[in-house]
């Protein structure tokens, strides 16, 4: 009963994390805007009608006010219409003789329910022939004065391209977290074989290098997918992914390496020198080398923030966090069961 605690702590954690991780909604959002399925449209006298796509909005119980923006230049819509979770817009662009020719305008939404919400580079607008008398355009924005208005409700951050696979957070992450952890630990237990010749401290280090090797393909596969649904595609190129691979397989050439020899003390003085090698050249792989890349997809790598600068919030630190000490605990609770049987094994082996 002495080590319950800690795995009734990591189940209930993880329990927690993933619960909740999957059931609160993202944050009300602008998804998408278009013209009739147009992004560019031409100034004139004719109404254009924009299609705005919200994400997990209710316009319906609200009136919006909706404006096109560039720095000081702004367009007011003259007629809003809610329907369901999206808006039409009706505006008359029309830039007169004083404006630029072209123009990438971001769309403002404002209303008391939602607060701002805004989607960058939302329309280009291009001077017409005929449009060189009148104008729609003003100087002064008009939701200025507005205040921000905090949504009711606990959600998670909406991000575009990343959307609702944000909640992968906290499945892929952890599992980077949780191998870092059981590497280190086990090339400690790798450096007290060295020392002591104990081998117990050997199926140590073989019991937590499993368990690491397990979290770095469920790593692996949960990137993958998250890969496929934000950049389209299942692997890239990158630096950050070519170190992963590369130091998997050193550590899966690591199990091979204990299983293809029979000696126990040769088989663990040699893995025991592998580990103690492998750890501080993985580390490097897929921390150091990526960091120093000059281009990169991959958050916090080459030319990219870090994920907690862009993606993280109050809300979803709530949820990361132990959804990191419950993997964690998780696999440490494995590796426990892989080292007792394989001190199970060792005893067996001696007795004989």
């Amino acid at each position: 009963m002495r080590g319950l605690w800690w795995k009734c702590s990591g189940v209930v954690l993880l329990a927690y994390a993933l619960f909740f991780g999957l059931y609160i909604p993202l944050k009300p959002a602008i998804s998408g805007v278009d013209a009739d399925g147009k992004m560019r449209v031409r100034s004139g006298d004719s109404v254009i009608r924009l299609h705005i796509q919200g994400y997990n909005t209710f316009f319906q119980s609200v009136k919006p006010e909706v404006i096109l923006k560039k720095d000081s230049i702004c367009f007011v819509s003259g007629s809003v219409h809610g329907k369901g979770q999206n808006l039409d817009a009706d505006f008359v662009l029309k830039l007169g003789p004083d404006a630029p020719d072209h123009l990438l305008l971001n769309l403002i939404t404002w209303d008391s329910l939602h607060g701002f919400m805004e989607f960058d580079n939302a329309l280009a607008l291009e001077r017409s022939e005929g449009d060189t008398l009148g104008s729609t355009l003003i100087k002064e924005n008009p939701l200025k004065n507005y205040k921000q208005v905090a949504f009711q409700g606990l959600t998670f951050p909406y991000r575009s391209i990343l959307e609702e696979t944000i909640r992968n957070l906290l499945f892929h992450v952890p599992q980077w977290f949780s191998m870092i952890i059981l590497l280190l630990v086990a090339a400690i237990y790798s450096a007290l074989y060295l020392r002591s010749g104990n081998l117990e401290h050997d199926a140590a280090a073989s019991g937590f290098t499993s368990m690491a090797v397990l979290a770095g393909v469920l790593g692996t596969l949960t990137g993958s997918a998250w890969a496929r649904a934000t950049w389209d595609a299942w692997w890239t190129s990158d630096p950050k992914l070519n170190g992963v691979a590369v130091g998997l397989a050193m550590y899966i050439a690591y199990l091979i390496l204990r299983a293809s020899l029979d000696d126990r003390h040769n088989r663990a003085r040699l893995a025991a020198v592998y580990n103690l090698f492998v750890f501080p050249v993985f580390i490097a792989l897929i921390v150091v080398m990526p960091r120093l890349s000059a281009v990169s997809l991959h958050p916090g790598s080459g030319d990219t923030v870090n994920f907690r600068q862009y993606d993280m919030d109050n809300t979803l630190r709530m949820f990361f966090y132990p959804a990191v000490a419950g993997w964690t605990l998780l696999y440490v609770w494995m590796a426990s069961l892989s080292i007792r049987l394989n001190k199970i094994n060792l005893k067996k082996a001696l007795n004989f």
